[in-house]
């Protein structure tokens, strides 16, 4: 296997990055053991920094879900936050996620920043799970590093058919002979950087539920699994992921926007 490494680009930051949100999401082995009894004991070790709790349906690799015997419903997918716009921690018998989620005013405060949190909720994770039943996560299924960001409409684009001024890739879309004004976009496609990272992006094009105004939604998911599925090796897995979601951020959208839009800072 082509070991992966972080890649050496110069780094970009914005000061006005689209960004929407960031998630790290590890999955493992189910824990069978595990039921809803567990996960308040876990909430009672973080519920000073995460004070609502939520249920909603697991996320699955699989068509199926891991249930344990003896449950008249499956254990649902948690989330332990402190309001909209915060932090947001996401549990399920296999998965363990961590958000960073903007609203308002609140400033992204980058990659590094969010790995760092991710890294602290986790080894309180870990610390529960050894507590509650003598072992943590030893082997992990699938990594992912997502950045959702939101484009509202600018200079540069506002319609449909200027989504090219955006994503310069898809500027043919709108340039169909024969096939009437382009209405919407739903693009996906995904790119192998290594045989253990792959990474998608998702184009597609909505409006914000209070104003209607019409913003472009860009997803960027970074894939794979750590060397040797370890939990040891997720740090180089995403920094390696984080590198090349980066890149194809910048090879994918218009260079005059992320100069005068987003602004290299």
């Amino acid at each position: 296997m082509k070991r992966l490494r972080p890649r050496r680009l110069g780094r970009v930051k914005f000061k006005n990055p689209p960004i929407n949100e960031l998630v790290i999401s590890l999955f493992h082995l189910p824990l069978i053991e595990m039921k809803a009894q567990h996960i308040g004991v876990y909430w009672d070790r973080i519920r000073d920094r995460y004070p609502n709790c939520d249920q909603q349906p697991p996320v699955s690799l699989n068509a199926t879900f891991p249930e344990a015997s003896g449950e008249i419903f499956p254990l649902p997918r948690f989330w332990f936050h402190s309001g909209p716009g915060s932090t947001l921690i996401q549990v399920q018998r296999d998965a363990f996620m961590f958000n960073w989620r903007k609203a308002g005013e609140n400033e992204y405060p980058h990659y590094e920043s969010v790995r760092q949190r991710f890294y602290e909720e986790l080894d309180v994770y870990l610390a529960f799970l050894q507590a509650a039943f003598g072992h943590t996560i030893d082997v992990v299924n699938r990594s992912e590093l997502t950045y959702m960001n939101v484009v509202t409409q600018n200079d540069f684009w506002s319609t449909p058919p200027e989504i090219g001024n955006l994503v310069p890739p898809l500027s043919g879309l709108a340039m169909l002979p024969g096939t009437g004004r382009l209405s919407g976009v739903n693009s996906t496609s995904t790119y192998q950087v290594a045989e253990n990272l792959h990474v998608d992006l998702a184009v597609r094009l909505g409006r914000r539920i209070d104003t209607s105004e019409i913003v472009a939604m860009l997803e960027i998911k970074a894939h794979g699994t750590p060397e040797g599925l370890s939990l040891s090796a997720i740090g180089p897995w995403l920094d390696a992921a984080h590198a090349a979601a980066l890149e194809l951020f910048l090879n994918a959208t218009n260079k005059d926007v992320q100069k005068m839009i987003w602004k290299p800072s």
